[in-house]
């Protein structure tokens, strides 16, 4: 940096403000753990971002300032090293570095380097990035780019990860605001001898505009606070992409609003019926003797939209440990496992216990590395054999548990000869329906049960009912208000996914007087390749299936959904063209597809004519617009260097290269000058009509001899006013 004019405190000040925005950046990440490096990390960001603005603040030759940054750099590195847990030996930590170099030269991946290699390029991208934004703002008064950066990265924060930053725009707005004040006033000392400013005006002008900036803040933040929406929920990276992803699926927001596949762990059922985008994300991994469903948490209330489950038979208490009531209430027939779950991402919420049946008993639980091995607080569903791990924010993270579970054995020919009454608790808990649920769903519960004569049959009845009259689709609607959701999916759409299917098979089986609830949870995943018994569960395996009470064996788990995606698979063909080729007419197959593909563009097309209407023009008035610009982009260049890239005193050859466009367009307009010619005499013959242009030019002319013949330096205020005068002229001449 070359030695600025502006008071060494003013340059502090102006420094102090930019890492007030360089922290809007770190803090804000600080509490998601969205990077893979300790809390300690960002205090030592802190503080070398604060000692690189402060060297930064005495514009110091670049000769000088670079070892002093790069030792700065260096020396934080290795305390960053130190605080991880491994004392920093410079010496092995060369060896390493070197041994990284080696090995980027030789494989080109940046993926092979050491973790300590990767904080060291970040810590000097870092470092690289406070030089650029320090050096516009002290040595060219710009801070608007990395400003307006600012901002956006927090709106995106703000609409990506709901995060509430609400409060970090105010300050940052103020920052800003401050921040072009003070670079404002280094601009008018910039513009030339007559803005001589004394060194007392810089205390004024700071004063006067703290106090200005202060008001606007103070009002904004009054008028905001008065509004405050409610705090935002946890919200991963994966679901921010996955969200941006469906938006832009659905028409940039103008179709319904779409559903992820996974987990909800809000504790609050939405509204059953959205479309779903299928998100393929690790959700955990999972070991077995065999697959199994991985129940989460079962439901007894239906009233006509959603789920609920009366929360009337829960108990506390504390894992690891056995669960008495759980094993109470085990059949004889069923057999118990042990499985353990591994998150992809340890959980910072409360979360149901997945298993493959009745959890019995939870071996242990895997807590994060910097966690104290605490006894995790749990709320057992006695009557479901579901576990709720209880977390809040003072508690140490889950990466995963082992439990042991009692797995149902649906055998048919057992369950087809049991008999006896069902206890009055389950029929109380779960023959519930809505009381305006339609008729017509109870009439077709009577008529596909009919002649079924035992329990089994009667809900193998309603199962192949759904599955073959039915057929899986996540393009769904919400049923309309006041509409029910069973009633819509049996009478109306006839198209759903495995909500649709297990909430009509739970209403119908109720409707016939047998106790069924619904499940929500995983389907088994896909076995890892070359690891038996292991699993790995994504996102796209959350399911839901049918729980049915038999009164000797308890409650048995089926699954309504056709073709279910036990893998996250589809009902349908993975090619639908190559099944329709196989059939041998090659050609003929591939002119109807062409035909359906254009029959369904121009349906696109019609359908929204007024966007593609829109579309035609802009995107017509975008190429008028770029042929009428292509004479000027000859100026580019010195645009660039009256606007963007100067950042010291114009010298002579840089100034002289700025003229060309002049001379090129002068040129092209009234033909080159006669041999021995001088500047002034060439400009003196051009039949130029305008006063106004013909004195621009004689002032250039001036200008330009003094600046070829080497007749002394100008001062910065006329060399700006000549690279201005060169790019008029040349807009105007051309």
């Amino acid at each position: 940096m070359d030695n600025g004019k502006d008071p060494l405190w003013f340059r502090l000040g102006i420094s102090a403000l930019l890492m007030g925005l360089f922290l809007e950046w770190l803090m804000p990440l600080q509490p998601l753990d969205v990077l893979s490096v300790s809390r300690e990390w960002f205090g030592v960001m802190y503080v070398f971002t604060g000692a690189l603005l402060l060297l930064g603040a005495f514009c110091l030759r670049l000769p000088l300032l670079g070892p002093l940054y790069l030792f700065c750099t260096l020396a934080f590195w290795a305390v960053v090293i130190d605080r991880s847990g491994e004392p920093f030996d410079p010496v092995s930590s060369l060896s390493l570095l070197r041994q990284d170099v080696e090995l980027l030269a030789s494989t080109g991946s940046f993926g092979a380097l050491s973790q300590d290699a990767r904080m060291l390029v970040l810590m000097i991208g870092w470092a690289l990035l406070v030089y650029s934004v320090q050096s516009l703002a002290l040595l060219r008064s710009s801070v608007l780019l990395f400003a307006g950066a600012t901002l956006l990265y927090l709106f995106c924060l703000e609409t990506l990860l709901s995060l509430s930053v609400y409060g970090d725009i105010i300050k940052t707005s103020a920052l800003v605001l401050l921040l072009q004040g003070m670079v404002h006033l280094s601009r008018l000392r910039e513009s030339g001898p007559v803005f001589r400013i004394p060194k007392p005006e810089y205390g004024r002008w700071g004063l006067s505009l703290a106090a200005v900036v202060l008001f606007v803040v103070g009002v904004s933040w009054l008028a905001g606070s008065l509004a405050q929406p409610k705090a935002a929920a946890a919200f991963s990276l994966q679901q921010a992409a996955d969200r941006l992803a469906n938006w832009v699926k659905t028409g940039y927001g103008t179709g319904e609003a779409a559903a992820v596949t996974g987990y909800n762990l809000s504790g609050e059922e939405e509204e059953m019926g959205l479309p779903l985008q299928q998100s393929s994300r690790v959700y955990f991994t999972a070991q077995t003797p065999f697959p199994t469903y991985w129940r989460g948490e079962t439901f007894s209330e239906y009233n006509g939209r959603k789920w609920s489950e009366v929360q009337s038979d829960v108990k506390t208490g504390y894992a690891p440990g056995t669960l008495p009531e759980q094993t109470d209430k085990l059949a004889p027939e069923q057999r118990t496992i042990t499985q353990k779950i591994t998150f992809e991402q340890p959980l910072r919420q409360s979360f149901p216990l997945f298993g493959g049946g009745r959890v019995a008993e939870i071996v242990d639980m895997q807590l994060s590395p910097d966690g104290a091995a605490l006894p995790a607080a749990i709320e057992r569903n006695v009557d479901a054999g579901t576990v709720k791990v209880m977390l809040d924010g003072g508690q140490p993270q889950i990466e995963g548990y082992t439990v042991k579970v009692a797995v149902p054995d649906p055998n048919p020919e057992r369950l087809k000869q049991e008999s006896g009454a069902d206890p009055l608790h389950v029929r109380e808990r779960y023959l519930q329906l809505p009381g305006e649920l339609p008729q017509r769903v109870k009439d077709l519960a009577a008529e596909i049960t009919k002649g079924a004569g035992n329990r089994y049959d009667r809900v193998y009845a309603v199962l192949n009912y759904l599955k073959e009259h039915e057929s899986y689709s996540l393009d769904t609607k919400v049923p309309p208000a006041g509409k029910d959701f069973v009633d819509d999916f049996l009478f109306a759409t006839h198209a759903g996914y495995c909500n649709h299917f297990s909430t009509a098979m739970a209403v119908l089986l109720r409707s016939e007087g047998i106790p069924a609830r619904y499940v929500k949870g995983f389907a088994p995943g896909k076995q890892e390749a070359g690891k038996s018994g292991t699993y790995l569960i994504t996102e796209g395996d959350a399911h839901a299936w049918v729980e049915v009470y038999f009164p000797e064996s308890g409650w048995i788990p089926f699954d309504p959904t056709p073709g279910i995606a036990l893998t996250g698979g589809s009902t349908k063909p993975a090619s639908s063209f190559h099944a329709a080729a196989a059939g041998g007419d090659f050609l003929k197959n591939v002119a109807a597809y062409a035909l359906e593909g254009f029959r369904l563009t121009l349906q696109l097309v019609l359908e929204h004519k007024l966007v593609f209407a829109i579309g035609t023009v802009l995107a017509g008035a975008f190429a008028l617009a770029i042929l009428g610009l292509l004479p000027w982009l000859g100026l580019l260049p010195l645009w660039l260097q009256l606007y963007v890239t100067r950042r010291h005193f114009p010298g002579r050859n840089e100034l002289l290269k700025s003229a060309n466009p002049v001379w090129q367009a002068l040129t092209r307009r009234f033909g080159a000058a006669p041999a021995g010619c001088t500047a002034r005499e060439y400009i003196r013959s051009l039949p130029v009509e305008k006063e106004e242009i013909r004195k621009m030019l004689y002032d250039f002319a001036a200008d330009w001899e003094m600046i070829a013949y080497d007749e002394g330096p100008m001062e910065r205020s006329r060399c700006i006013a000549f690279l201005r005068r060169c790019f008029r002229i040349s807009k105007k001449v051309a």
